[in-house]
C-alpha cells in the first residue's frame, strides 16, 4: 500500500507555506516531505487600512499545491486530506456567488476603531458606566469584547461606510472561510475564528443573539460554525484541477495559526504550556473550563481540540519583531546567528541595560497602543553587544511579565503547575535566547526541534484526527520531536530578578508619558 500525506498550507500575512506531510505510523514523529511558498504583500490603500487581495491567498495554495505534486512526483491517490492553518482576525464580504465584495480586511487592519468603541468602550469610568448592561452581557457571553481589528467592528465599519455593499453581502468570511469555500463549496468557519468575533456565545458555540442586536448584525450573514476536526467537504472538480489533484479529497476545516501551533508544539495535555515567538508571540495552555484575567488580557479562546474546549492564551505584539528592528534599523548586515554570537559577548544582564519592546504598544498583560519601545540606562560603557543582548533580554521580560499577571495564576487556579514551557516559532531556533528565556521566566524550556514548522505540523495533525488517522490531541505529543532542554541558571537568578522588576518599574513611570506622547492611537 503506497504511503499517504497530507497537504496543509499555511496562509500567513507575507505569504503562504504549502507541504507535504507524513503524519507517521503509531509512534513514528512526523515530518515534512517538502514544501513550497509563495509570497505576497499587504495593501495599504491610506492609514489604518491593511488588505489582502483573496485571490492571492487562493492562487498561492494551488500553486504551491501543484508544485509539490510535479516536485515528489506523488499522485492524488496518496492524498489523504487537505488543510488549512491561516491568519486571523480578518473580515471580507462576499455576494451570493462567492465573489468577493472588496478586499479582505486582515488582521491588523484598524480603520473599525470607532465602531469598536461604539459597541462597548472601556477606556474611562464613565464609559464603563454607560456601557456597563453591554459590557457585562460581552464578558459573560463572548468572554472579553470588540477590540478594533475583530470581524464585529469590521462588520459594523461596512455597514456604516459601506451600506450599499452590506445590503450586497451573503456572507462575511475570514481567511480560512474563504479557503474552504474555494476548496469545497461550503460556507464554514472553524471555532477557533468564530470565538475571536465577539459574536459566539463561547460556552454554546453558537452565533448569539444578543450580542449581534447590539449592532443589528444579521446572523444570516455568518457561516456555520465546525469543529477544527470536521471533514466540511471533499475538493471540488474546479478546486482539483487548479491544484492538480483529483476531486473528492476530503478537506478538513482547519484552524488559526495559533490553534495549529497548539497542536504542533506537544503541549496538548491540560495546562501544558507553550511559548510561540514570532514576529508577535503568545503563551499558550489547553484548559478544559473557560477561564480569564481580564486585567492581565488573558482569556481562554476555543481550542482546536474536540474534547478540551479551550486554551488560554496571552498574546504580546513586539516579540521577534524587535529582533528583526535591530537587525533592520541598528545591525551591519549581521545574519540573526552572527547577532546571536555579538550578544554571547554580553553577561546576563546586559551590563544593566534594559530594552522595553513596545513597539507598536503593548497587547497583553496590559492592552494600551500608546506604549513605545525604548533603551533604558544605557551609559557609555554599553557596547553593541549589550543593545543586542537586551533586545532579547527585554521581550523575555515583557513574556514573563505575561506569565507573571495571568497565565501562572490562572493554571494555578486550573489546580495545574507550570514546570516546563515548550518553545516554539522563529525564536525557539536561538539557543542563546532558549537559555535567557529559562532564566528570565524561570521555567525549563523545551526548545522543540523544528521550531518554524510546529504550525504547519500541527494543523496535519489535525487533519490526521479528522479523517481517524489519529485518536486525540493528546498523541500529539509523541509525533513532534525535541531538540534540546535548556534549565534556569541559577548564578543568574539575582540579576534577571532586579532588572526584570526594573523592567516593570519603567512600565508603571513611563505610561502616563508615552499616553501624553501618542494621543489619538487606539
Amino acid at each position: 500500500m503506497a504511503k499517504e500525506y497530507i497537504i496543509a498550507s499555511d496562509v500567513g500575512t507575507s505569504g503562504t507555506i504549502t507541504s507535504l506531510v507524513d503524519i507517521g505510523e503509531k509512534g513514528e514523529p512526523a515530518k515534512i516531505l517538502s514544501s513550497e511558498m509563495v509570497e505576497y504583500d499587504v495593501i495599504y490603500p491610506q492609514p489604518n487600512f491593511a488588505e489582502q487581495d483573496p485571490k492571492v491567498w487562493w492562487g498561492a495554495v494551488a500553486q504551491n499545491t501543484k508544485n509539490l505534486m510535479k516536485k515528489t512526483r506523488i499522485t492524488s491517490d496518496q492524498v489523504a486530506a487537505i488543510v488549512h492553518s491561516s491568519q486571523m482576525l480578518g473580515c471580507m464580504p462576499v455576494d451570493k456567488h462567492g465573489t468577493p465584495l472588496m478586499n479582505c480586511m486582515i488582521w491588523n487592519d484598524t480603520r473599525a476603531a470607532k465602531q469598536s468603541l461604539e459597541l462597548w468602550d472601556v477606556r474611562t469610568t464613565w464609559a464603563k458606566l454607560k456601557y456597563l448592561r453591554r459590557i457585562l452581557n460581552f464578558l459573560s457571553i463572548t468572554g472579553a469584547g470588540p477590540m478594533t481589528r475583530d470581524m464585529y467592528s469590521k462588520i459594523m465599519w461596512v455597514k456604516e461606510e459601506r451600506p450599499n455593499i452590506y445590503q450586497e453581502t451573503h456572507k462575511f468570511l475570514d481567511v480560512m472561510d474563504w479557503l474552504l469555500l474555494k476548496a469545497t463549496g461550503a460556507y464554514a468557519t472553524p471555532r477557533d475564528f468564530a470565538g475571536v468575533t465577539f459574536l459566539m456565545d463561547i460556552h454554546k458555540f453558537q452565533w448569539s443573539e444578543k450580542v449581534a442586536s447590539y449592532g443589528g448584525v444579521d446572523l444570516e450573514k455568518l457561516n456555520t460554525i465546525t469543529k477544527c476536526t470536521d471533514v466540511v467537504g471533499e475538493l471540488t472538480s474546479q478546486a482539483a484541477e487548479e491544484m492538480d489533484l483529483k476531486p473528492g479529497i476530503p478537506v478538513i476545516c482547519g484552524c488559526g495559526d495559533a490553534s495549529a501551533a497548539m497542536a504542533g508544539s506537544g503541549a496538548t495535555e491540560e495546562n501544558d504550556v507553550h511559548s510561540y515567538i514570532g514576529s508577535s508571540g503568545w503563551l499558550m495552555a489547553p484548559v478544559s473550563k473557560h477561564l480569564r484575567k481580564i486585567s492581565a488580557a488573558t482569556v481562554a479562546v476555543p481550542s482546536p481540540d474536540p474534547e478540551m474546549k479551550y486554551m488560554l492564551i496571552a498574546e504580546q505584539k513586539n516579540m521577534g519583531a524587535c529582533y528583526k528592528w535591530f537587525k533592520n534599523v541598528i545591525g551591519r548586515g549581521e545574519s540573526y546567528q552572527q547577532l546571536d554570537a555579538l550578544a554571547a559577548n554580553s553577561p546576563p544582564g546586559a551590563n544593566k541595560l534594559i530594552f522595553t519592546p513596545w513597539l507598536t504598544g503593548e497587547a497583553c498583560p496590559v492592552i494600551d497602543p500608546r506604549l513605545r519601545a525604548g533603551y533604558n540606562n544605557l551609559s557609555m560603557t554599553n557596547t553593541r553587544a549589550d543593545m543586542v543582548r537586551a533586545v532579547l533580554e527585554g521581550v523575555s521580560y515583557n513574556h514573563r511579565w505575561a506569565l507573571d499577571e495571568g497565565v501562572e495564576p490562572l493554571i494555578e487556579r486550573n489546580k495545574g503547575k507550570i514546570k516546563e514551557i515548550r518553545y516554539i516559532g522563529g525564536g525557539a531556533i536561538s539557543d542563546l535566547w532558549s537559555q535567557i528565556m529559562a532564566d528570565i521566566l524561570n521555567k525549563t524550556i523545551i526548545q522543540m526541534a523544528n521550531p518554524i514548522a510546529a504550525g504547519t505540523i500541527g494543523a496535519a495533525l489535525i487533519a490526521g484526527l479528522g479523517i481517524k488517522r489519529l485518536n486525540s490531541f493528546r498523541e500529539f505529543k509523541t509525533k513532534v520531536k525535541e531538540k534540546a532542554v535548556y534549565h534556569p541558571n541559577e548564578a543568574n537568578r539575582e540579576i534577571y530578578d532586579r532588572l526584570y522588576q526594573g523592567f516593570r518599574t519603567i512600565h508603571k513611570r513611563l505610561e502616563n508619558l508615552y499616553r501624553n506622547l501618542n494621543p489619538g492611537v487606539y
